[in-house]
């Protein structure tokens, strides 16, 4: 897993977002007299919206287009989707299969040495060679 960027969302709790327009001014309208996590709730809330917009997710068509509930589930959705995938690309990078359950040293579908770069890239393990070239397989 990443690391969480807390810079950037810091950031973005701080830029308004058109999906909160009954939030005119949140700083001074509702941290007047409402509890001290009011404004912390409201810099969340601006996050929460600006994230599925910096990932590409659609906002839909109808009564329900900026909710976030509903952006969220289609980007967990389509986190799911590259994951499987990911998944059906390394099984099919996988070593040679040879006689009696034996496994040669080469990737079936490319035939470079096991674990070739694309098993590697699908498993999120790739590391690029040094000088810039191919990996050695290793």
């Amino acid at each position: 897993m990443a690391e969480i960027n807390w810079k950037l969302l810091q950031d973005l709790g701080a830029k308004p977002h058109k999906h909160l327009r009954s939030i005119e001014d949140g700083e001074t309208t509702l941290t007047v007299g409402a509890p001290n996590y009011v404004g912390e709730v409201l810099m969340e809330t601006r996050a929460a919206q600006h994230l599925p917009d910096l990932a590409g997710i659609p906002e839909g068509k109808g009564a329900y287009e900026v909710n976030i509930d509903a952006r969220v589930y289609l980007a967990i959705t389509e986190l799911h989707d590259l994951r499987e995938r990911l998944e059906r690309i390394a099984d099919w990078h996988s070593r040679v299969a040879g006689p009696g359950g034996t496994f040669d040293d080469y990737c079936r579908e490319c035939g470079e040495p096991h674990p070739c770069d694309t098993r590697r890239m699908a498993l999120g393990t790739y590391e690029p060679a040094q000088e810039g070239g191919p990996s050695d397989g290793q």
